[in-house]
This record gives C-alpha cells, sequence and structure tokens, in this order.
C-alpha cells in the first residue's frame, strides 16, 4: 500500500486523532475552571488565574519537564518508542491525567467537607488518602492503553519505565504550572505578601528540583510492572505485576504526601537527601543496568541469525554497542544515508528482541513472519545505502568526495554491506569463495 493508505488504515492514526481531541478538550476545561473567578462564603472574591500569572509559570515549569524528557529519551536508545508514543504519553500526563484528577480530587475534598468542616483537616486527607490512587490511576491508564493498541511496543521493563516517567514529567508539569501561578496571583491580590518573586523562586527550587522525581518516579514504577507482565509468560505475573506496580505507585506517593503535609520544610529537606534521592539514584542505575543488558541481547540474538546464515557476522558487535551505532549514524552523513541508517538500526535491533521474546515463549509461530518481514527490510536498506558499522570511516572535506568514492569502489568498506542477508525460507546457497555463506556451525 502506498504511504498515505497506510496511514489511512493505521490504528495510531485514528489513536493521534482521537488524543488531540481529548487532550484539547481536556486542557480547555481545566483552564476555563481555574481561571474563573470564585466567591467564598464570607463573600471574599478568590480570582482565578491570569494568563501571565500562567505564562511565567510555564516558563519557570518548563527546565523540570525538559530535563525528564531528555532523560527518558536517552535511556531509550535501543529500541526507541515511536515519536508518536512518545508525544502521547507526554500529553496525556499533561492535559488528560491532570485534568481527571483535578475534578476527582475536588469532589472527594468538597465530601470530605461535607462530612468533617475542621478547617485544613480534609485537604491533608485528600492529599494522603485520595490522591495518590486517584492521580496514580490516571496517569497510568495510557500506559495500559498502549499495551492494549501495540503490546509489541514493550518489549522491555526499559520500554514501560521511559512511557511511564513521561506520562508523570507531563502531569508534573501541569501540576507545577498551577502551583506557582496561584502563588502569583496571591501575592499580586493581597496586601503584606513579601517579595513574591522570592516566594515563588524558592516553590520552584522545592518542586522544580528537589523533589521533581516525584511523578515520574512514582508513575515509573506502574510502567515497570506492566512491562514485567507483558514480557513474562505466566498468567499470574501478568496480573500481579501491573497490579503490584501500581500498588507501589500510589503508596510511594501517599508516604511523600504525607511527610510534605506534617513535618516542615526544615526537617523535609534532610528526609530528601538521606531517604529519597538515594531511592531514585538506585532507580535510575538499574534502569541504566536493564538498558545495557539490552545491548548483550541484541549481540546474542543477532548471533542467532548470524549462525544460520541469514545475517552478516558483522552485525552483533556493530549493532549491540550504543556508542558505535552513534558513531555509524554520524558516519552515514558521509558515507551512506542516515535515514536508512537509523531504520536498518532500529530495525536490527526489533529482531533482536523479536527473537529474544519467541525463544522465551511470549510470541507465537506469528512472530516468524515478523521475522521474514524484518530481515527482508534489512537487506533492502542495505543495499540502499545503510551504513552497518562505522568502524574505521572517517569524516571528508565536500572537495575530497570523487577521491573518496573511488577509493570506496576498489575497497569496500567492512561498514558497508556488500552482499544482503538471506530471506527467511529462501534457499541457502554455499560457496567455497566466500566462507561468510558457508555452513551454519
Amino acid at each position: 500500500m502506498p504511504w498515505y493508505g497506510r496511514l489511512r488504515v493505521s490504528t495510531w492514526t485514528w489513536t493521534a486523532c482521537a488524543f488531540v481531541i481529548l487532550a484539547g478538550a481536556s486542557l480547555w476545561t481545566l483552564m476555563a475552571d481555574v481561571m474563573r473567578s470564585r466567591t467564598a462564603d464570607d463573600g471574599t472574591v478568590i480570582p482565578g488565574l491570569n494568563s501571565d500569572a500562567l505564562w511565567l509559570s510555564a516558563s519557570k515549569a518548563a527546565p523540570t519537564m525538559i530535563f525528564w524528557l531528555v532523560c527518558f529519551i536517552l535511556v531509550d536508545r535501543y529500541k526507541p518508542q515511536r515519536l508518536l508514543v512518545w508525544v502521547i504519553a507526554l500529553g496525556w500526563g499533561a492535559c488528560v491525567a491532570v485534568t481527571g484528577a483535578y475534578y476527582i480530587n475536588s469532589w472527594v475534598g468538597a465530601q470530605m467537607a461535607v462530612v468533617d468542616d475542621t478547617s485544613g483537616v480534609s485537604a491533608i486527607r485528600v492529599a494522603v488518602f485520595v490522591a495518590p490512587f486517584v492521580e496514580e490511576a490516571m496517569k497510568a491508564s495510557i500506559i495500559f492503553l498502549i499495551v492494549v493498541l501495540d503490546r509489541n511496543r514493550f518489549s522491555s521493563r526499559v520500554s514501560g519505565a521511559v512511557v511511564g516517567g513521561l506520562a508523570g514529567a507531563g502531569f508534573a508539569f501541569t501540576e507545577n504550572i498551577i502551583y506557582y501561578a496561584r502563588a502569583i496571583v496571591y501575592g499580586s491580590y493581597t496586601s503584606g505578601t513579601g517579595d513574591v518573586m522570592a516566594y515563588l523562586n524558592h516553590m520552584v527550587y522545592m518542586r522544580g528540583v528537589l523533589t521533581c522525581f516525584g511523578h515520574p518516579l512514582f508513575t515509573l514504577m506502574t510502567g515497570v510492572g506492566v512491562a514485567f507482565g507483558v514480557t513474562s509468560r505466566s498468567k499470574i505475573v501478568r496480573v500481579v505485576a501491573p497490579v503490584s506496580g501500581y500498588l507501589l505507585a500510589a503508596l510511594l506517593h501517599m508516604f511523600f504526601n504525607w511527610q510534605s503535609s506534617i513535618i516542615s520544610e526544615d526537617q523535609l529537606i534532610p528526609l530528601l537527601v538521606i531517604i529519597a534521592w538515594p531511592i531514585v539514584a538506585i532507580v535510575a542505575v538499574r534502569v541504566a543496568i536493564s538498558s545495557v543488558r539490552q545491548g548483550r541481547t541484541v549481540a546474542h540474538r543477532l548471533g542467532d541469525y548470524v549462525t544460520m546464515g541469514w545475517l552478516p557476522a558483522s552485525y552483533p558487535a556493530a549493532l549491540s554497542t550504543l556508542r558505535r551505532r552513534a558513531w555509524t549514524l554520524v558516519m552515514s552523513l558521509w558515507h551512506g544515508h542516515p535515514v536508512r541508517t537509523w531504520v536498518l538500526q532500529t530495525r536490527a535491533t526489533e529482531l533482536a528482541l523479536l527473537r529474544e521474546a519467541v525463544t522465551r515463549g511470549t510470541v507465537d509461530a506469528g512472530g516468524l513472519w515478523r521475522e521474514h518481514q524484518l530481515i527482508n527490510e534489512i537487506a533492502s536498506l542495505a543495499r540502499r545505502g545503510a551504513v552497518v558499522d562505522g568502524r574505521g570511516l572517517r569524516p571528508y572535506w565536500p572537495w575530497n568526495a570523487r577521491r573518496r568514492r573511488s577509493l570506496s569502489t576498489r575497497i569496500p568498506s567492512h561498514g558497508m554491506i556488500d552482499k544482503p542477508p538471506m530471506a527467511l525460507g529462501s534457499k541457502l546457497k554455499y560457496s567455497a569463495s566466500d566462507p561468510r555463506w558457508g555452513p551454519p556451525t
């Protein structure tokens, strides 16, 4: 099918359209509510948020969101999610999840205030006993939705951590904007509040630096639990792992809100340094180790295809190291086609992880047809200028391009495929003059 035909029948096309409508409606509803002025029971008018305060708050909250966005995208390197998945996860947390949690928490808080109108008690109860479960459920819903649409997006724990972390980062971004804007508006309309910008900068330091790990870390737990369930053969683990991940996220969120509600700021900072940030460091190291293990899996599983004679022997070493893949992609600007090189690297990683899933028993015989497609696509990309291994390649000045091309025709680079890999199911042809295509060992 042509590209526009595939675009028309793709599930992700209609998912993107539905997401844009839902996210836009959610954000418009939320902004209309928070910008509306309210009248308290004693007749006092509580001003709503204004556009100037919102834009200033967005500029203060953006660095934290960009930091987490870069971190999660850098972790998701071996088999990166498609750009649309990143956008949907981030946008869902920033628009849909925040709006849903805002209205549910407000309704529950109103009900608690009716039962017990003690000043401040209902707000603490909502923050500790209601908000963690509601907010984590709203953020985690996008993880389950992506699994339903395309479970192959979750090929490892890293995939779950990235999608969950992006949803949490988006949620924190919008939540920070609202908190910062409320501080600005309150300081602008209330006399005797002191230096508003100094208080705002202090709030940005507390929420955007010291406790910025909160929402990404909590939702990351749910994502890892879902990834455990998807990649497991046990039916019990498929049910228990996602539920356990969600409950762990909610309990961590509850503990964090409880500590923030009952202790002072001077006591909170030592707890963050001694307890919270070491936990974040441990989780970060664990995710990094999982990413390194992905590289080993790629090397081992591509080696299976080398043994069967379907891929050249240089593939496992060339495609299992991020540093070598990055260098190859840069060198493809001079010695090949960068886009096709990038696609070949992602297709090779998908092929290796598919082989791992077939070997583990989580993908049935239907995966063999996908293997057939991937191997043929890799061969086609290699014939059309994709660079496989950039070792030994160097950039050159434009006026030396003709000489470089003449050398490359006489001395083929080991980074290019001289002979395309054989398709799955094709007849093996052995040649005594080319040992790479000899019988499998």
